[in-house]
């Protein structure tokens, strides 16, 4: 019920806010299921492993009896008897008797007490949410963990849209230049990589990627989901997370109770996004074409006067009638 009262808080607030402050991301999530265990191939694990490495929403420790192991003997299941064990983000169940090289186990884990809480009020025809409980068959191989030197190997860099993490809108599409990375673990060890945990360290700092806010990434992964890979970018725009130029990358690989630790040797790589092109230049526009020139009124052949011949004939009609008049007043 407390989960079911945080979102309707959470719609609350949502729905008080303004437009601009509803749009940024906000993450409740609910981790329903028995969690995962961290198994090889076929569901091996060594035979010096502490015990059943596991991974899930809420403790293992949250309550009493989520968890249940026995051993299966032919047709009979022996109930065994366990501790847990914290191992960092991890948590180990650890049986009271040490593995035996070709023993058989059931490991089942059942949701912690919020989950099962919170499915009472889920739709009972959900069918993405995962069963309450898991059970995983476990085999113990028949040696040792060997884990010589590993090796890491880097793709050319290449420049393309990613979706990484935004503080705003929980994910993001950028253009980025980025480099796959791949743990190549000894033949021996290559059936035991799902067992195995590995972090990506670039110029020794830890590197921890995601796709969005929300998106969960399990213990000794990376946001590329495949056990032993990873990937590096630089945003092309406002670079944050790694900034361009040269940088060393190594990967620690372990067992999950970290009895067994190796790194793999260094490597360099560069990265940068291509240079943005100049922008493209504007169309210029053309100087308006001359105008004619325009003709001056025709001039009078005789005297400085512009006008039409009759004018300068009525003119000189007057001047010669006034002449006259002054001889005879003469």
């Amino acid at each position: 019920m407390r989960l079911l009262r945080m979102v309707v808080l959470v719609s609350l607030a949502l729905a008080s806010m303004g437009e601009g402050e509803a749009k940024a991301c906000s993450c409740l999530r609910q981790d329903f299921g028995g969690g995962k265990l961290y198994v090889g191939a076929g569901g091996s694990v060594p035979a010096d492993a502490e015990g059943f490495a596991w991974t899930g929403g809420e403790k293992l420790t949250s309550a009493k009896g989520r968890v249940t192991v026995v051993r299966v003997d032919g047709k009979k299941k022996v109930p065994v008897k366990y501790t847990i064990v914290e191992k960092g983000p991890l948590e180990v169940i650890v049986p009271a008797a040490k593995f035996k090289p070709g023993q058989v186990y059931e490991v089942t884990v059942r949701e912690g007490p919020q989950a099962a809480e919170t499915r009472k009020n889920l739709d009972p025809g959900a069918t993405n949410v995962p069963p309450p409980e898991t059970t995983t068959t476990v085999t113990i191989a028949a040696g040792p963990l060997t884990l010589p030197q590993a090796t890491l190997t880097a793709s050319a860099p290449a420049q393309e849209k990613i979706s990484v993490a935004h503080p705003a809108s929980c994910s993001a599409e950028i253009e980025a230049a980025t480099a796959a990375l791949k743990v190549e673990l000894p033949a021996e060890a290559e059936p035991l990589r799902e067992y195995l945990v590995y972090e990506t360290r670039v110029d020794g700092a830890v590197w921890n990627a995601s796709s969005g806010l929300c998106n969960h990434v399990d213990p000794g992964r990376t946001w590329t989901g495949e056990a032993g890979t990873d990937k590096l970018f630089v945003a092309c725009e406002q670079p944050d997370a790694l900034k361009p130029g040269r940088h060393k990358v190594e990967v620690e690989v372990a067992s999950p109770d970290r009895a067994k630790v190796i790194t793999t040797p260094a490597v360099e790589l560069e990265l940068a996004c291509a240079a943005a092109p100049p922008p493209a230049a504007e169309p210029s526009t053309p100087a308006p074409a001359p105008s004619e020139p325009q003709e001056p009124p025709p001039v009078a052949k005789k005297g400085c006067s512009v006008g039409d011949p009759g004018s300068f004939a009525w003119v000189l009609g007057v001047g010669l009638l006034f002449a006259r008049r002054r001889r005879r007043a003469g």
